[in-house]
């Protein structure tokens, strides 16, 4: 007599969290949608604005100041998820206002260390890649905005709440203002220092709003006193949490990394021109990766709260689901740039750009093999094995540092492509080793709870 109603009391909450799910996923690819395209029409009028070379100069001024932030500053916004669930679950209004603040002060300390680096670094960069003295000020101008970093505990707190739909018209409305100021610029017979100053106008405007949206979402569900928040004992109300941020970091970090040093290492032994081909590459398949991505977003903060409550099944379920529609995206992806990459290229770069083919499809199969695993990477951090996501991150780097230099010299631009395929290929084998062992452990002692 119970089976029929714990078969029917399941069934309800699969439908919840399918309905959450979709409903969030709406939101986002409501706005991503418009973002992409906007960002793809963007993305054509600057090529053709500034040319291989200078576009170029901007993709350099932009790695060197992300490479630095992201080496420097410590992320928050798993550790929000992370112990944030627990807090919310258990209706601890106080502990996650602690939390809160603890990241916050973890951000605030992380922009003014990597603002003051990047400044400093400036000259020796210019030297290294050979700026202008121009690209070299601008490159110091790009670094102020690193300032306004403290928006990695406001995404947390978004992601946390499932803000999706608040969230969801930041990029849009970044998109159009992007949009309108590269007409801006094209028709004033703008130039480098232009598109630069609207880059930081843009990084600075997201920060904040997001900001902003965080702190509405704290007092709407009644989160108050954050800044009065007590820190003592934070490592006991949060226990290993200073291990997690640095893992969670470490891993990320080696990843975003890879991104911004094949950039720099094109420009360093090809010069401006072939960065600015290889950035021109990479940006076409980040756009059309974006579905993918949007499924991450949303699938992260239930995965947190499943295993929270141990529904080691429905867990595995919603693992299973995304991964497979993550690989269905990305393997989409490749297929359209394989047939119609020199059609885009050719409508969006016109032909000083037609040499980013080939970068272009080797990227699009680094990417599909990242995404494919990106739900495992998720399901370990949130289950308290962020060391083994360190370690496939830690793996992957040292093939991809192996081959960058040689790819490049051997193969060109789409030599950075293949080392970005050797560290997701290497990332995806051993995220995969480390999730089947959860899996067997789980399944040899299941949590309390197994619905």
């Amino acid at each position: 007599m119970d089976l029929p109603h714990e078969e029917a009391k399941e069934l309800k909450k699969e439908r919840s969290l399918r309905g959450r799910l979709v409903r969030n996923l709406s939101h986002l690819v409501a706005g991503k949608a418009a973002s992409t395209g906007i960002g793809l029409i963007t993305l054509a009028l600057t090529a053709r604005l500034l040319g291989p070379t200078s576009f170029g100069i901007v993709a350099l001024i932009e790695s060197y100041c992300r490479l630095v932030d992201q080496v420097l500053r410590l992320e928050t916004w798993q550790a929000v998820l992370r112990y944030g669930t627990g807090a919310v679950i258990g209706g601890d209004r106080g502990k996650l206002a602690s939390l809160i603040k603890l990241g916050i002060l973890v951000d605030v300390a992380g922009a003014l260390l990597v603002t003051t680096v990047a400044l400093a670094a400036a000259p020796l960069a210019s030297a290294f890649f050979g700026w202008t003295d121009e690209a070299r000020t601008l490159a110091q101008i790009y670094a102020l905005s690193l300032l306004f970093g403290v928006s990695s505990t406001p995404v947390g707190i978004l992601r946390l709440f499932g803000r999706f739909a608040q969230a969801a018209w930041i990029d849009p409305v970044l998109a159009v203002l992007r949009l309108a100021g590269i007409l801006v610029i094209t028709i004033a017979d703008g130039g480098l220092a232009e598109v630069v100053g609207l880059l930081i106008s843009l990084v600075i405007a997201e920060r904040l709003i997001t900001t902003t949206l965080a702190w509405r979402t704290l007092r709407t569900e009644g989160i108050a006193g954050v800044t009065g928040a007590s820190l003592g004992g934070w490592r006991h109300a949060f226990p290993g949490i200073a291990s997690f941020i640095w893992s969670a970091n470490a891993s990320v970090l080696l990843r975003k990394a890879t991104q911004e040093l094949d950039t720099l290492a094109v420009g360093l032994f090809l010069g401006s021109a072939n960065a600015g081909l290889y950035q021109f590459a990479r940006r076409i398949m980040q756009a059309v990766s974006k579905s993918a991505q949007m499924l991450q977003q949303v699938v992260t903060p239930d995965l947190a709260r499943l295993w929270a409550q141990s529904a080691w099944v429905r867990f595995m379920r919603v693992v299973r689901r995304i991964e497979m529609a993550t690989i269905g995206a990305a393997m989409a992806a490749i297929v359209i740039l394989a047939v119609a990459g020199p059609q885009i290229i050719l409508a969006a770069g016109g032909p000083a750009f037609a040499a980013a083919y080939s970068p272009l499809v080797a990227y699009a199969v680094a990417i599909a093999l990242f995404l494919a695993g990106t739900t495992m990477r998720s399901a370990l951090m949130v289950s308290g094995h962020q060391h083994a996501v360190l370690q496939s991150a830690m793996a992957a780097t040292v093939i991809y540092l192996i081959i960058l230099v040689p790819s490049i010299k051997i193969f060109g631009v789409t030599g950075a492509s293949i080392a970005q395929i050797g560290f997701s290929a290497v990332a995806l084998g051993v995220t995969y080793r480390s999730f089947r062992a959860l899996v067997a452990r789980s399944q040899a002692e299941p949590p309390p709870c197994r619905a």
